[in-house]
């Protein structure tokens, strides 16, 4: 089972300009949740803060039933530098070995990297260039990326960005199977219709953050 994350007092101030008021709120424990509102609100910068990657005032903790696990990170568009000479494949090495790749490719290694690139419909793209892919395919590429850590807390920013039908029917599958295994999943979406079909608790961020109603 993924974490509950309980916020208590949080707010978020940069440049003495407060992007968030002070929220209380507890995400549940292997809920998929929704998290709305307009563009500017703070959505983003929410997330980055239950990811530790802004400072914030106030709490934020997370509670899990078992033993603390890896924390999945689907971040909105990439941009890889075009001239870069580094392979889908090498990338994903990378990502299994945590750090740079250089070297001789391990063949078990290579197998997983093909399994993760055929669960998001990459699996013909390993030998492509970061900078030939199209943008829905990076996004993609971030989600297998991510799945390889193997994790019961997700958080993803707006993940179906760039994607078409086919894609974005792949990644809700996977976004499915995660939360049937107990992953809490932290989902910014701007289709109401994904939302509604998906989500167990919607969120809006818009002078704070308020639930607005559990789907499921």
């Amino acid at each position: 089972m993924g974490p509950s994350i309980h916020l208590d007092g949080m707010s978020l101030s940069l440049n003495r300009v407060q992007l968030l008021p002070t929220i209380n709120a507890t995400f549940a424990a292997g809920q998929l949740h929704a998290i709305t509102g307009p563009n500017g609100a703070g959505k983003s910068s929410l997330m980055k803060s239950v990811l530790g990657l802004l400072p914030h005032q106030g709490c934020i903790q997370r509670h899990w039933s078992g033993a603390i696990g890896n924390t999945a990170y689907v971040p909105q568009q990439t941009a890889f530098e075009p001239s870069l000479p580094v392979t889908v494949q090498e990338f994903m090495l990378g990502s299994l070995n945590r750090r740079p790749f250089f070297g001789r490719r391990n063949p078990a290694d290579l197998q997983q990297i093909e399994t993760l690139l055929q669960r998001v419909g990459m699996e013909t793209k390993g030998h492509l260039r970061l900078g030939q892919l199209s943008g829905g395919e990076r996004q993609r590429l971030l989600f297998a990326q991510a799945l390889e850590r193997n994790s019961l807390f997700w958080c993803l920013d707006e993940p179906m960005n760039g994607l078409d039908q086919q894609a974005q029917a792949l990644i809700s599958d996977e976004i499915e199977v995660l939360r049937s295994k107990g992953a809490t999943l932290l989902v910014i979406h701007h289709d109401p219709d994904w939302v509604a079909d998906h989500a167990d608790q919607i969120w809006r961020v818009e002078n704070g953050l308020q639930p607005i109603g559990a789907q499921h």
